[in-house]
């Protein structure tokens, strides 16, 4: 199995998923109207990935700006990931944000309470 790595564009994340450090990176803006594709790859990757995941997972998210697709297909990862703990595995989920982005911690705590598990919300210049 491979890392994934995608550049980012205008309207897409930067996607940096790695095997051997554990750690899962999605940082930028997500209101592609194409963002169903993106995050198809990052599914097909989390699927190899969760049969044999790392001792300890960091999901990083930093989203900028999304749309309510991104929302839910990020939501959507969030979950998927969670997986890793049913295999005796840890996760950590960091939640990056501007210090003025209601939205994002908002949707941060929303998702925590949803799936019933911490995420920590991290501000960021």
């Amino acid at each position: 199995m491979n890392d994934l790595v995608i550049s980012a564009s205008e309207d897409t994340p930067e996607v940096n998923l790695s095997v051997t450090t554990g750690v899962l990176r999605i940082t930028g803006r997500a209101f592609s109207n194409d963002i169903a594709n993106l995050f198809k790859k990052i599914n097909d990757w989390l699927d190899e990935y969760i049969q044999n995941p790392a001792d300890v997972t960091t999901l990083m998210l930093q989203i900028d700006y999304s749309n309510s697709v991104s929302n839910r297909l990020v939501y959507d990862l969030v979950v998927k990931c969670k997986m890793v703990v049913d295999k005796g595995k840890d996760l950590k989920v960091k939640w990056y944000h501007y210090e003025d982005s209601d939205d994002s911690i908002y949707y941060a705590n929303l998702v925590a309470k949803l799936i019933n598990y911490p995420i920590e919300n991290i501000e960021t210049d």
